[in-house]
């Protein structure tokens, strides 16, 4: 899958669900069948495991192409390179990082360099990024995306968040291509499956509620 490509099913998608990562491979794989029945399309799992190559193994097999993969918190050409690129989709860096940038395109990962400012998103566009993972959140969350948006109109912006549903469609019509969530899903260990799925499918009709009202008014 090219960059490019990866970046459209990723706005396809919408929402974006970070895995817990202090919770044993074998429990992450049950939540990532349960988003996966939501149905959530892409998932991102935080770097520094030891289980990791085995995680993004197990959850290729389990989805196949259904889902889309990624990992955050890459920091180094090392760090990528010790990942299972087969099984990747895109990967998240806290660096703005040349090597990472030309390593992705090689093979084909989409890359998308955490930012918090405009300058930062200037940056990365003048680089030859194509999207950033920006992060915000809190009551001005949705007007900081509407300003990122507005400095660069052309640059996809997957922000990361923690947000209630009934926000989703704020983001939405601030300019936001896709939103990466993850603790308002999780309630705790007493969690069921059933629940995750019920919490999941609301961030889901939320988002292609919006995107509906989006397209109707465009």
């Amino acid at each position: 899958m090219s960059n490019l490509h990866t970046l459209t099913e990723l706005k396809n998608a919408g929402i974006i669900v970070a895995l817990p990562g202090d919770l044993p491979l074998a429990a992450i794989i049950p939540i990532a069948d349960a988003l996966l029945a939501s149905p959530v399309l892409a998932v991102d799992v935080a770097v520094g495991s030891a289980e990791l190559p085995q995680l993004l193994h197990d959850l290729r097999q389990r989805a196949g192409d259904k889902l889309l993969i990624g990992v955050s918190g890459v920091e180094t050409a090392v760090q990528l390179q010790s990942l299972p690129f087969n099984h990747l989709d895109y990967i998240s860096s806290p660096c703005l990082d040349d090597v990472l940038l030309t390593a992705c395109q090689e093979t084909g990962v989409a890359y998308l360099p955490t930012v918090i400012s405009v300058w930062a998103a200037q940056a990365a566009q003048q680089k030859g990024c194509h999207a950033i993972r920006l992060q915000t959140g809190g009551s001005a969350g949705a007007d900081y995306v509407r300003a990122i948006r507005k400095a660069q109109p052309n640059l996809s912006l997957i922000v990361e968040t923690e947000l209630a549903a009934d926000e989703v469609a704020a983001y939405q019509q601030a300019g936001a291509d896709a939103l990466l969530i993850g603790k308002p899903l999780f309630t705790g260990s007493a969690q069921t499956m059933a629940d995750l799925i019920t919490q999941a499918r609301k961030f889901n009709r939320a988002w292609q509620t919006g995107h509906q009202s989006l397209a109707a008014t465009n």
